[in-house]
């Protein structure tokens, strides 16, 4: 049946497309309320008709209990709210009954909001990015300055008082101090050190030597420097976040995870009644330690000096090269698994070696791995490293990761740029300090003096990554305009496949070289770049 004329107008605004085809009838879903967008996916399950025929009769039915008409809207000039007054009762009702009481969550994950978190610590940045399932855009420390007042204070440390918040507030003074005289003397080092060449553009040049600087000084940050992100996230996704946040021991961690659900209630009033705290987790936050004391775990030799980091592979898939195979042909195959395995494996070293030529040979520099690249058992590795870097391998949240609590017992790692700009000294005597003062306040607030743990120190991470990730990662995390000490572990990883698969390492581009130079033509070129796909988007 054809749309009146009032009607039409009315789906113009919130659908991209009115009348569609007869197949792949495709349009995009806009303005909406998110928990009004849930409704309409929901009752896609329970109703024969289209996306844009439910919102009609909804808005229809929420109108007449108003004692209105559609002819009484003026859609162009009323705000999205209008659709959450007249559609709420019967929107709220639905997702009640079927996200909260029924628990369907594939309703909560169709309700999306978009959140600016600003002014929090990196610690409770670290925790919440963990999220597989939200996308994060954040500050960077390459190439944002920070200002020694935004710093995080744990109210519990400075209720205590006495000598330990005098070494919470001690660290932050003196490694905030140094990073700030730090991030001048390694750029003026570096202005002599690499000159403006001729041929080069002054604005790139600068940026490249800004984060060489900012890539060492960081080191000298702690996780209370306060960052800002934002974040894209469903409602069931975010709803979990703040039960884990509720449940948390630290202040911090609690008032964000309060904040969070002030805010997203605006748009989600129905959707995040889950979000509170849980008994159980928060018993898990005693427990857990508790048992790990009681059995030993936690006694580990102090470092008080410079520490090198390394990486450790755990275990892997034996006979990965030949699952590999089986896998990137199952799905064009027609016996099991275990069958196309035991022939591949049959085959010569030769014959699989061509096999992975045929399949991979045509892939391009900026083309995915193959999804059957999953297929196999994951690699499994340790790594100790320091925070700073932990922070960008964090990101890679396809896969399974585990960090230690924060500490400084392992020793701290040393940016060469900064002994070569003579101030290795300086920065030893002020890690060495700050290493005995976090140890007072681990004593008596061993999850908030991780607030006080400069990015410098090493912290022992578990990485389990399947081996698509493992390739993207290396290819992605080797490049020589990356910071210089995720590029060691991602080579050092490529090292470790290589040993133990070198069929498969073969076809991974790891990418050696000189990290400071390949940063240089990388900025240099980046205004290229960038006017290219400014140029391509416009002809688009």
């Amino acid at each position: 049946m054809p749309y009146a004329d009032i009607e039409r107008r009315i789906l113009e605004q919130y659908f991209s497309t009115v009348d569609g085809p007869e197949h792949a009838d495709i349009y995009l879903v806009r303005n909406l309320p998110p928990e009004v967008a849930a409704t309409l996916n929901g009752v896609y399950s329970r109703s024969s008709k289209s996306m844009r025929d439910n919102f009609l009769e909804r808005l229809k039915q929420g109108l007449a209990a108003a004692g209105r008409t559609l002819e009484s809207l003026e859609v162009a000039d009323q705000p999205r709210d209008l659709l959450s007054a007249v559609m709420a009762d019967k929107s709220g009702q639905f997702l009640k009954t079927y996200a909260i009481d029924h628990g369907h969550n594939s309703l909560r994950e169709g309700s999306v909001v978009h959140l600016a978190v600003e002014r929090v610590s990196q610690l409770v940045t670290r925790f919440l990015q963990r999220e597989r399932r939200c996308s994060f855009e954040e500050s960077s420390t390459r190439y944002i300055s920070f200002g020694a007042e935004s710093h995080w204070r744990d109210p519990d440390v400075i209720a205590a008082g006495g000598d330990v918040a005098k070494a919470y507030d001690e660290i932050l003074a003196a490694t905030f101090a140094l990073y700030t005289d730090a991030s001048e003397r390694l750029l003026d080092h570096l202005r002599q050190l690499r000159p403006l060449q001729a041929g080069e553009k002054e604005g790139p040049w600068l940026r490249a030597l800004k984060a060489e600087a900012f890539d060492a000084a960081r080191y000298l940050l702690t996780p209370a420097i306060q960052t800002k992100w934002g974040m894209v996230c469903d409602a069931r996704t975010l709803s979990g976040m703040i039960t884990e946040l509720a449940s948390h021991p630290l202040a911090e961690f609690r008032l964000v995870g309060e904040r969070l659900k002030q805010q997203a209630e605006t748009a989600l009033p129905t959707l995040l009644a889950h979000g509170k705290p849980n008994p159980f987790l928060r018993d898990l936050h005693a427990r857990l330690p508790a048992i790990a004391e009681r059995l030993g775990f936690k006694t580990t030799p102090v470092h008080h000096g410079h520490g090198e980091g390394h990486t450790t592979l755990l275990s892997f898939d034996h006979d990965l090269d030949a699952r590999l195979l089986a896998s990137l042909l199952y799905e064009h195959a027609r016996q099991p698994l275990a069958h196309l395995v035991a022939t591949i494996k049959a085959m010569t070293e030769g014959q699989r070696q061509a096999l992975l030529h045929e399949v991979l040979s045509q892939r391009g520099a900026h083309d995915d791995w193959p999804a059957g690249l999953e297929g196999a058992q994951p690699f499994e590795f340790e790594t100790m490293l320091d925070f700073g870097a932990y922070r960008d391998i964090g990101r890679h949240r396809k896969g399974f990761q585990q960090q230690q609590a924060l500490t400084t017992v392992h020793g701290f790692a040393m940016p060469p740029l900064i002994a070569e700009a003579g101030l290795a000294d300086r920065y030893q005597q002020t890690l060495v300090r700050a290493a005995e003062l976090q140890q007072q306040v681990a004593a008596r607030f061993p999850l908030a003096a991780g607030y006080v743990t400069p990015f410098a120190f090493l912290q022992r991470v578990r990485v389990v990554f399947d081996p698509r990730q493992v390739a993207y990662f290396v290819e992605l995390r080797s490049g020589p305009e990356g910071h210089f000490s995720y590029r060691k572990v991602a080579l050092d990883m490529f090292a470790a496949v290589q040993k133990v698969t070198p069929l498969f390492a073969q076809w991974i581009r790891a990418r050696q070289g000189e990290a400071f130079l390949g940063r240089m033509e990388n900025e240099q070129s980046a205004d290229e770049r960038r006017l290219r796909r400014m140029k391509a988007a416009g002809d688009a």
